[in-house]
């Protein structure tokens, strides 16, 4: 619950309230990073970054970020920001002592230095169903026994619990005694550039130093030959040494096609596990965890509403849960506490299937693989056939994505169509285009456009039948 004894939780909650009023950018720059501290009496203390971040967070969020905590908490509360992990560009001890890093000490001849986690994301807070439990149970092994199964790739698309799992194991390993770093890559191809300025000795050491070795999103290093190098000899010297490794992306290592051989290759030696969109019994599971960490608590009937709407993240399906009670306090607490159908439905209407455009009946195979090729200027015989060009490869992703999200045929299905790929394949296929959506702007035009076609279709074929 969101009590004061659980700040970390509280402040998840409210990060999930403030998603939905600030923008993608503020929330990206100032509020994403932050950590829930101290919640002593009627003071609560958020963490951030830097002093330049606390600093703005208190002249411009934090009217709105008071009343979010009001509305997780059921109660008014002060807010004050100070700093966590200075970050200063120029830092040397950004190098020398980072979170997690190896030092002269008593286990081992060495001591443990805290690593930059997320207290809120650890294992007793993952909601473990049937679509993650294979990624779930590696990921522990992997913290309680570093080295057992070397590396590990976590995969699949954004917001489906990939950071939880990597932020979750380095919180198991370290109360275990091990050594943890976490970076995002892109937290480690920066680290690397300032690097190269006079401590790259001391980059080197930081990252080859733990037990475990955590990096965040490996697709980020994909045309980045530099980065990639210098983590291919960091994996080498800690795969060597029997130490740990853990990445996460949004595919399968198999289909990071702008990593180099050698690197990706690296990926492939362990277990790759794959994260897959939550089904009903998982959605409603998750919600009901993430409800206890709000004031207002809604009844099982109205989280089953909400969990009944098939949403493609984890992350949506929190942001569907923030929605509605938000809602709430608009309409005097809901007539005494009571959330009924309709409240759900109107506060959820603009996320609704026919609000999207989506359509009534699914579209035939053919008709989606035919729009495909209009959009790519693809064969039907090249979304069966095994070239890799990197042009037709995107076009039989994006055929899969569709024939999963639109066509709602199965994986085993959607691998016949494609030329009898197989499981993992159609998955991380599906997984790029899911991620690539959210990110790139060609994806997202290319998606639309095949949908415009298939929704023009629609009333021809009924109209012939």
């Amino acid at each position: 619950m969101a009590t004061a004894a659980n700040p970390a939780a509280t402040w998840t909650a409210t990060l999930g309230q403030l998603e939905l009023v600030v923008t993608r950018a503020n929330f990206d720059t100032w509020l994403r990073d932050t950590v829930g501290l101290r919640h002593d009496d009627e003071r609560f203390v958020v963490g951030a970054q830097t002093d330049f971040a606390t600093e703005w967070l208190t002249t411009r969020l934090r009217p709105l970020i008071t009343k979010a905590l009001a509305r997780v908490l059921g109660h008014a509360v002060d807010v004050s920001f100070e700093v966590i992990r200075p970050e200063a560009a120029d830092s040397p001890s950004l190098l020398s002592e980072p979170g997690g890093a190896a030092e002269d000490g008593p286990r081992g001849g060495r001591s443990v230095v805290p690593p930059a986690l997320n207290p809120a994301l650890a294992f007793e807070a993952f909601v473990v169903g049937e679509e993650n439990r294979l990624a779930h149970d590696a990921a522990l092994k992997t913290a309680l026994e570093p080295g057992s199964v070397n590396p590990l790739t976590i995969f699949g698309a954004s917001g489906l619990g990939k950071t939880h799992l990597l932020h979750a194991i380095g919180h198991t390993a370290f109360e275990h005694g091990f050594t943890v770093i976490y970076a995002s890559a892109e937290r480690f191809g920066n680290d690397y550039v300032r690097a190269l300025g006079g401590g790259l000795d001391a980059f080197r050491r930081r990252y080859r130093s733990a037990d475990l070795l955590l990096i965040d999103d490996v697709q980020f290093f994909e045309g980045k030959e530099k980065f990639q190098e210098e983590l291919f000899h960091t994996f080498n010297d800690l795969h060597n040494a029997g130490k740990q490794i853990v990445v996460t992306a949004d595919r399968v290592p198999a289909q990071l096609d702008g990593m180099n051989d050698a690197l990706r290759s690296r990926f492939q030696w362990g277990l790759a596990v794959d994260i897959q969109r939550p089904a009903f019994e998982t959605r409603l599971a998750i919600l009901r965890a993430k409800s206890q960490c709000h004031a207002h608590k809604l009844s099982d009937d109205a989280l089953e509403t909400i969990a009944e709407r098939c949403c493609p993240t984890v992350r949506e399906l929190e942001g569907y849960l923030n929605r509605v009670l938000a809602y709430v306090p608009m309409l005097g607490g809901a007539r005494g506490g009571q959330v009924t159908k309709e409240i759900i439905e109107k506060a959820l209407s603009p996320f609704t299937a026919k609000a999207a455009g989506a359509l009534a009946e699914p579209p035939s195979p053919d008709a989606i693989i035919d729009a495909v090729c209009r959009r790519t200027g693809a064969l039907p015989t090249d979304i069966r056939g095994r070239s890799r060009a990197r042009d037709l490869t995107y076009a039989r992703h994006l055929a899969m994505y569709l024939l999963k999200e639109d066509g709602r045929k199965s994986v085993a299905e959607i691998g016949r169509l494609c030329g009898h790929r197989d499981h993992s394949t159609v998955l991380a296929g599906i997984a790029r285009v899911a991620a690539e959506h959210g990110t790139r702007s060609e994806t997202r035009d290319d998606i639309a456009a095949c949908r415009a076609s298939l929704g023009a279709a629609a009333p021809a074929a009924q109209a012939a039948s």
